[in-house]
């Protein structure tokens, strides 16, 4: 048979195959859609650090915040608890300007950390229990501006809070084991 009469002879229909297809389909969507989230990342900043804190119950709760008030000298401003939620909020604290604030035309800076619990099935036998989350909020004023309004929370001073909620978390911890 000469290479023309192979041309010539009629061919197989190619078959589609549909899970070949949306395979390759769901693979580009999945690569294109994890691009754009992390374009998206790396642009914002967050205004605050926030922690799971785990299963506590009020009590607990409320004896690791009185420890690490006076420990770290802060105030709770506002308390409010009910059947559903429960809420602590320490005073701000001023703190000096970072270097990469500055630069962004930062003048003060202040920051408070904050306690949300939303109530779970009480257990068998207990009282109620909270899933609660730490915040540290961060506020700043700028050259431009005069009020207070949330700005990116450098790092720095999400380490310089490390210790006060590694305490709490310790004392919510041991307390829950007592």
């Amino acid at each position: 048979m000469t290479t023309r009469e192979r041309w010539e002879q009629p061919r197989p229909a190619r078959v589609c195959r549909p899970r070949a297809v949306f395979t390759w389909f769901a693979v580009m969507a999945a690569l294109s859609s994890g691009c754009a989230a992390l374009a998206g990342v790396r642009e914002h900043s967050r205004t605050y650090w926030r922690e799971d804190m785990g299963r506590v119950n009020p009590a607990t709760l409320d004896a690791g915040v009185q420890m690490i008030i006076r420990k770290h000298a802060f105030r709770i401003d506002r308390r409010e608890q009910s059947t559903q939620e429960l809420y602590y909020e320490s005073n701000w604290v001023e703190r000096p300007v970072m270097a990469e604030e500055e630069v962004r035309g930062v003048s003060n800076a202040r920051n408070r950390f904050v306690l949300r619990g939303r109530a779970l099935e009480p257990e068998f036998g207990g009282g109620a229990v909270y899933r609660i989350v730490w915040e540290l909020q961060n506020e700043v004023t700028t050259r431009v501006g005069r009020g207070w309004h949330p700005a990116a929370l450098p790092e720095a001073v999400r380490e310089e809070y490390r210790p006060v909620y590694d305490d709490l978390f310790m004392e919510v911890r041991t307390g829950v084991r007592r």
